[in-house]
């Protein structure tokens, strides 16, 4: 019975180590994401009803974002950003 709590109690401190990791992860992640838009400062602005988050001159010759908030534009930005 000893062995089987001592695996189990393995098995969860493994399972929080990954989990701790994958927020550093993510935490890096959204850090190097705020650092790009803070060094490149895209215009933001309300075009419609949505956030337009914008790198370069137009939408069509440049890296466009659209959001219902300026958040979301945001990160909308940042995902197409690492898609170009």
């Amino acid at each position: 019975m000893g062995q089987d709590f001592e695996q189990i109690e393995s098995s969860q401190r493994q399972h929080h180590e990954v989990l701790a990791q994958q927020e550093r992860m993510y935490a890096l992640a959204q850090e190097s994401d705020y650092k790009l838009f803070a060094m490149l400062q895209p215009k933001i602005y309300k075009d419609g009803n949505q956030w337009c988050v914008l790198y370069g001159e137009d939408i069509q010759g440049g890296i466009a974002g659209f959001g219902d908030t300026p958040h979301k534009a945001i990160l909308d930005w940042n995902s197409q950003w690492h898609k170009q």
